[in-house]
């Protein structure tokens, strides 16, 4: 213990300079992890970033991932590069024969990430407002006039198609790709309108119409069928009668009349004649007296009587 030497005792000078310098380095320390923080960012997944230097574009953008930036120097600016939607407002437009028109529709667009920086330069994030919207506008008004009125409803996908290809052909030039454009409405003038039903009621009416007389020539056609089926029936059942009869005739002979007349009748003759003259009834029982006097004569001669031929 006696071999250790004491260490020199610190001046006040000395302790406030190393206690400065702490803290410094602490400062410095503190500083640098803040600045770390802020000379970094994330892009996210689905955007790229768009870097400024004293607000002038830099060229390029940034992928998703970490990025160091200086600060107070560089900005980040990210933009989002998916699929969105955009609806468009309601257009005025007018068909073939001048009618009015009023459409409404959709459209489904991305940015293209490698031109994002050019297009917030030249046009900036209300793009849909500056760029979309107008050029929609001005095709739909292009596209419509070509078709009349009654065709626009029938031919909506073909409008679309022709829509889209020219939006497309437009906004390629700032980096806008169209995926799909939708025509969600379309209506026309209230005369228009009230013309349409018109014409709709009347087919209807028209249609109605063409039922009940084919019903009715179906009907017709089946009551010459079933008057047909009548008369052929009634044919086949004399057809039928001639031959009962036929078969009837043949089997009535002489031998068989007679047989009929002899089981049928009753043992009675007729009373009269055709002139009405009353005929004996024979079958009247005749007294005993009178049938002796009302036998025939004896086939005797009498006496006295020349033979027959000596006459």
């Amino acid at each position: 213990m006696s071999n250790i030497k004491s260490l020199p005792a610190r001046s006040p000078e000395q302790n406030i300079v190393r206690l400065v310098g702490c803290t410094t380095v602490g400062v410095v320390g503190v500083l640098f992890v803040i600045g770390l923080f802020m000379s970094g960012l994330v892009v996210n997944a689905g955007h790229v970033g768009v870097v400024t230097t004293f607000g002038k574009v830099e060229g390029g953008v940034l992928y998703p991932g970490f990025h160091l930036r200086v600060p107070f120097v560089n900005q980040i600016h990210q933009i989002d590069v998916r699929v969105q939607p955009h609806a468009f407002k309601q257009i005025d437009a007018a068909s073939y024969e001048q009618q009015s028109v009023k459409l409404t529709g959709m459209m489904n667009y991305h940015l293209n990430p490698a031109r994002a920086n050019e297009l917030y330069q030249t046009v900036g994030l209300d793009f849909a407002t500056k760029v979309i919207d107008p050029a929609f506008s001005d095709y739909i008004k292009e596209v419509v006039p070509q078709y009349k009125a009654a065709d626009i409803l029938l031919k909506r996908d073909e409008i679309r198609s022709h829509t889209k290809e020219k939006l497309a052909q437009n906004l390629e030039r700032y980096g806008i790709i169209v995926d799909d454009v939708y025509i969600s409405d379309i209506a026309f003038s209230q005369e228009y309108q009230q013309a349409i039903e018109q014409k709709q009621t009347a087919q209807q009416n028209v249609g109605r119409e063409d039922q009940l007389l084919a019903q009715k020539e179906i009907q017709a056609r089946q009551k010459v069928i079933d008057a047909k089926g009548d008369a052929d029936a009634s044919i086949e059942r004399a057809k039928g009668e001639a031959e009962a009869n036929r078969v009837r005739a043949l089997s009535v002979t002489p031998e068989l009349i007679r047989y009929l007349e002899a089981t049928r009748w009753d043992g009675r003759l007729p009373q009269v004649t055709s002139g009405a003259v009353p005929l004996i009834d024979l079958g009247q029982q005749i007294p005993s007296t009178d049938r002796s006097s009302m036998q025939a004569p004896s086939s005797a001669p009498a006496p006295g009587a020349a033979p027959q031929g000596q006459r």
